[in-house]
């Protein structure tokens, strides 16, 4: 490459270095036979290895594979066609019961290694060969997440950090109990980040059994520690943390003669901030009213009313305690609640979306009708859980096949393509003819298409 880079005159190729075979090839030639034979030479093969030990194989049952066409399909999604799909295909095959060729889990690996959402679906679909595969590659090693044995504590004290969070969840999933105990043994020394990560899994299970331990972090060192275990005490029904809020709610919300009257808070003492008040308030907003808003939005909703909504506001602004009761609602998910804010169509803060998915689903086309004529509606669905159900889908199917070709529908229809439910995928607008200029029709019909194919081939 010397040679190469600054010519044979001034950086002679010195071809004794060659091995041996290269060098009789070579005869009078040049440096660029040189390296051609080198290349040939290289390219060709190495002695065989001695000494390898053949590994171990994974062990388990294997589940049935569905047919041949739903193993092309597959093949197809990992090779860059229709790629969307690929989540929906494995959790389809796995209500089914079937399997995955072992032969494509390394291409499921590495698509899910940058993708976190696929992660578990790849975990489950690689089943006996997950912590197989993981301690081949170590840039597979999320596949560890496989369900470890929570009844082996080595896991716990010296796996690495995604052994120990599987093996945690496993356990607070058959003791919840047990896995506060074991948390609160190693508790002092893991550090920061580690510590919000156990706490987030606790959510799974959340019971008044864990109201001491939460208390506890409250007086944690890291803030984030303290504001994670705040939001799990947020979310327990009857717990002191929340008696502490509806009290000061009450202090702050008063109703006389049909006016709620609002007296905002005058300063955060040191009990407001270990409940995770944060006294620096966001953009835009006061910050006397921003104190009230994330009291509002953490304590409980009994501690105010659906009324409320329809009073007079005097001592602030109406939005303020709309945004924090949305907040509440949705993390409550309050049935009674989140129809109230969406039907008197105050501020949400952004949480209209969020709202409509507290609500049973056989109300969110009646909600959609009314709400759509003040939001866009791809920003109402694209929030929803999929699949949607069959009314939804419907609906919204009905809507595309009756709209001209207008780029304003392009991003509802690429929302649906993925969204509605299997009983839809044979609505009629998939065997209507489609133009070759209305790209984001074709894009739908062609996505609906495959769709029902896949899950016909699943059957």
């Amino acid at each position: 490459m010397s040679s190469a880079l600054l010519g044979t005159e001034r950086r002679p190729a010195h071809f004794d270095e060659l091995p041996g075979p290269i060098r009789e090839q070579l005869g009078d030639g040049g440096l660029l036979d040189a390296a051609a034979l080198a290349t040939v030479y290289k390219r060709a093969g190495r002695k065989p290895l001695e000494g390898l030990e053949s590994l171990p194989k994974a062990t388990g049952e294997d589940k049935p594979l569905p047919r041949r066409a739903a193993i092309r399909r597959l093949a197809a999604m990992l090779g860059g066609f229709q790629t969307a799909a690929l989540g929906e295909w494995l959790r389809a095959a796995d209500t089914r019961g079937w399997g995955v060729p072992p032969e494509h889990l390394p291409a499921l690996a590495d698509y899910a290694r940058g993708r976190s959402e696929y992660r578990p679906l790849v975990v489950k679909a690689a089943g006996r060969r997950a912590s197989w595969l993981a301690d081949l590659n170590p840039e597979w090693r999320f596949l560890h997440e496989a369900v470890a044995d929570s009844n082996n504590v080595e896991i716990w004290t010296h796996g690495n950090a995604i052994q120990r969070r599987s093996w945690f969840r496993e356990l607070r999933r058959r003791d919840p109990v047990a896995a506060v105990h074991a948390l609160r043994e190693v508790w002092p020394t893991e550090v920061a980040p580690t510590r919000v990560e156990f706490l987030t899994l606790l959510g799974n299970e959340l019971s008044l059994a864990d109201e001491e331990f939460l208390e506890a972090a409250l007086d944690d060192r890291s803030k984030e520690v303290r504001r994670a275990a705040a939001t799990l005490l947020a979310r327990l029904p009857g717990s002191q943390y929340g008696v502490r809020m509806a009290a000061r709610v009450r202090s702050h919300l008063m109703v006389s003669q049909g006016v709620l009257a609002v007296t905002l808070p005058s300063r955060v003492d040191a009990a407001m901030q270990r409940d995770g008040i944060d006294p620096q308030p966001q953009e835009g907003i006061g910050k006397r009213a921003w104190w009230l808003r994330q009291i509002l939005a953490a304590a409980p909703l009994a501690a105010s009313e659906p009324g409320y909504l329809q009073l007079t506001v005097e001592g602030c602004a109406p939005e303020v305690l709309q945004v924090g009761w949305s907040e509440a609602a949705v993390r409550e998910r309050n049935v009674e609640w989140a129809r109230a804010l969406l039907q008197t169509k105050v501020a949400t803060g952004n949480r209209i979306a969020e709202l409509l998915r507290v609500l049973p689903d056989d109300e969110w086309v009646p909600a959609l009708e009314v709400l759509r004529a003040q939001v866009d509606l791809a920003e109402l669905v694209g929030g929803l859980p999929v699949p949607w159900p069959p009314a939804l889908g419907q609906m919204v199917l009905d809507l595309l096949a009756k709209v001209g070709t207008g780029r304003k529908w392009a991003r509802l229809a690429s929302i649906a393509a993925r969204a509605v439910p299997p009983e839809v995928l044979n609505h009629p607008i998939t065997r209507e003819p489609t133009g070759e200029e209305d790209t984001w029709r074709l894009r739908l019909v062609e996505t609906l298409i495959f769709r029902r194919e896949m899950y016909e081939e699943l059957s």
